[in-house]
């Protein structure tokens, strides 16, 4: 039988590995948590206890950090990196990565 801490540590673990194996990918925080059988606050509640970061403010870090190394390594147009790293709106990309960064895609390369 696990104590309480040891369960808490194995879903977070879980859950991590899941958002930096699937950030590509839309993720639904509700039927993420649902799945493993956890209620939704207790879910996001937890992770952000253990992360500092709720599911989401993880799921978009990841994303903005693998854009942020596609923006300094490789040629590709801006929109189609925000492709790749999981945003289908070019626009939605710019805005988040700005919001994250303090630069737009095109001026986060630049520099």
């Amino acid at each position: 039988h696990q104590t309480q801490n040891e369960y808490l540590d194995k879903e977070m673990e879980f859950a991590m590995k899941f958002f930096n194996d699937n950030y590509r990918t839309e993720i639904n925080i509700e039927e993420y948590a649902t799945k493993r059988g956890m209620s939704v606050s207790w879910f996001i509640r937890n992770f952000r206890e253990y992360t500092g970061l709720t599911p989401m403010q993880y799921i978009i870090s990841i994303r903005v950090t693998n854009a942020q190394v596609l923006l300094e390594t490789t040629k590709y147009p801006v929109a189609e990196i925000g492709h790749i790293v999981g945003y289908e709106n070019p626009l939605y990309f710019s805005r988040i990565f700005h919001k994250q960064t303090g630069y737009s895609p095109s001026r986060y390369r630049r520099e």
